[in-house]
């Protein structure tokens, strides 16, 4: 999981996980395995691997993109499995602009994230205290 710089709270069998990760392009990858494990523990099944999946990627992309380093030189993820919701979350250290979606043109090589992420959740919102921080709510059925 963290390696000794990098604190994570996840319990085997708990319903929410915490995972500070280093401020890099490879944090992607490794948030995403993270939370495919913790999904396929609670026996969630695969479209909502993938959705998940999506989502985590498009907001950590996000955060590496716009965003800075948090006071841990890091990346904050978390997830927490709540009644019929899976909520994702990433906090980083703030940025000069604040998450919106944008309507990409079909020639446009990005901007597309925040519209798969609102396309694939039932809610998401920014919260700009210690940091930014955008969370998802996708609806488990």
């Amino acid at each position: 999981m963290g390696d000794s710089r990098m604190p994570t709270t996840a319990t085997p069998g708990a319903r929410t996980e915490t995972h500070e990760l280093p401020f890099s392009r490879e944090t992607n990858r490794r948030a995403r395995r993270l939370l495919a494990d913790f999904v396929g523990r609670q026996k969630l099944g695969a479209d909502m691997a993938m959705d998940a999946a999506i989502v985590l990627g498009e907001l950590v992309a996000n955060g590496l993109d716009h965003g800075r380093p948090d006071p841990h030189l890091g990346l904050e993820v978390s997830w927490m499995l709540e009644n019929h919701s899976l909520r994702l979350s990433v906090l980083d250290g703030g940025g000069r602009t604040q998450p919106h979606v944008v309507a990409a043109e079909a020639t446009d090589t990005r901007g597309r994230g925040l519209a798969m992420v609102e396309a694939l959740s039932s809610s998401w919102w920014v919260e700009r205290q210690g940091g930014t921080r955008v969370t998802a709510v996708l609806p488990v059925h």
